[in-house]
């Protein structure tokens, strides 16, 4: 079989878990599948960028995709022909859209709904093509991929969905895959990023959902008693929205104490993660959340949003707050840091419930809802991994 796969979307340090989603999933299936051949369609941004298995290669078009109306119109006009030209059998779009006109059969994961719960997030036009685009995507498809139970219950009621079209395959545990630089190596990275120990971590981009500026006012209130702490976030800080956090950050009078990196490569992002007291992730909307895992896999006590997806990721491996409460933050930050049962008890949970989600189960959970398109057979939930996809 020759599958395609649409990385027109993917713009490199712009798209958050997303990008990790998508390389994550390519290196895996390389991993575990060595029968079929892989074609990925990429952009000029990510073009040359994809560690690819010999299975694999590259198909690159010439499409801007930080020009939105472009990548749209190339997704909508030359991947149709680029994928009958190469002769493929199946397309996997991973971002939301795909073909409307596709040669054949279709399958789209959709990541979350934020375009419908939070459409403050995009600017008006691209908002009206989202909503058309996913939901024509998602009826023309053979199938699609939520990445989580709730997720895929939500995506279902809200583009009313016949029950067999959405499959649940949950994410691996993160992009860090690799043993966390040495101490004297960290120091130095740290340094550079203006990072000083101890420190809270949360990984977010700047938008409205990932509940940010509650988080800063949380914080705030959190170092009347832990005054030594700062607050670092990692992620994509390039939009609107990073202005208005900077200023809620002024507000508090908080500039010394908190550290916006952007985005960050992965072995940085290993070492900020190895130095920090605790893992932090107040959103208020996900499909997954892949920085739960990551902060569990890397021996960090985890607090998050009881949102239920991020519950049923989460499992029992979590300190779980409400995200809508100022108090229960901080009391969160407060318990993570401070009590030192709580501490070993979320650090030995939460490395042994992230180690059974691995992306090579989400590649073959994925592979099997290829073959199920093909066949166009409904793909059947009592056939599926389920739990930690074992």
């Amino acid at each position: 079989m020759r599958i395609g796969i649409n990385a027109l979307y993917l713009i490199p340090g712009r798209v958050g878990g997303s990008e990790i989603y998508l390389r994550q999933l390519i290196s895996a299936l390389a991993r575990i599948d060595r029968e079929n051949e892989y074609i990925v369609f990429t952009n000029r941004e990510n073009r040359g960028t994809f560690d690819l298995g010999d299975n694999f290669r590259e198909h690159h078009c010439p499409v801007k995709a930080l020009i939105r109306p472009h990548r749209i119109a190339s997704e909508q006009m030359v991947l149709p022909y680029r994928a009958r030209q190469q002769g493929i059998d199946v397309l996997h779009s991973p971002g939301f859209v795909a073909p409307l006109f596709c040669p054949c059969p279709s399958v789209v994961t959709i990541l979350d709904l934020i375009y419908l719960e939070f459409p403050e997030t995009f600017p008006f036009l691209a908002r009206q093509w989202m909503k058309f685009l996913v939901k024509h995507s998602a009826h023309r498809a053979q199938a699609l991929i939520a990445l989580s139970e709730y997720s895929r219950d939500e995506i279902l009621w809200a583009l009313d969905l016949p029950f067999w079209k959405v499959n649940s395959v949950y994410m691996g545990g993160g992009e860090m895959i690799s043993t966390p630089p040495p101490p004297e190596e960290r120091a130095v990275i740290l340094r550079e990023h203006g990072i000083t120990s101890p420190y809270i971590l949360t990984v977010a981009a700047a938008h409205p959902h990932k509940n940010i500026a509650r988080l800063l006012e949380a914080f705030y209130h959190f170092r009347d008693e832990m005054k030594q702490y700062r607050l670092v976030i990692v992620g994509v800080q390039h939009n609107r929205y990073s202005q208005h956090l900077k200023e809620v950050v002024e507000r508090l009078a908080l500039n010394d104490h908190v550290t916006f990196t952007g985005w960050i490569p992965g072995r940085v992002k290993e070492a900020i993660f190895a130095d920090a007291a605790m893992m932090v992730f107040p959103s208020l909307l996900e499909g997954f959340g892949l920085p739960v895992l990551e902060g569990m896999r890397s021996g960090l006590p985890v607090a998050c949003s009881d949102l239920p997806s991020l519950a049923e990721v989460a499992g029992e491996a979590a300190y779980l707050f409400d995200p809508y409460s100022v108090e229960g933050i901080s009391r969160a930050l407060k318990a993570c840091v401070s009590n030192d049962h709580l501490r070993a008890e979320l650090i030995e949970k939460g490395r042994s419930h992230a180690a059974g989600f691995t992306w090579e189960k989400t590649a073959r959970n994925t592979l099997e809802v290829y073959y199920k398109a093909v066949e166009g057979n409904h793909f059947s939930r009592s056939n599926r991994e389920t739990g930690s996809n074992e």
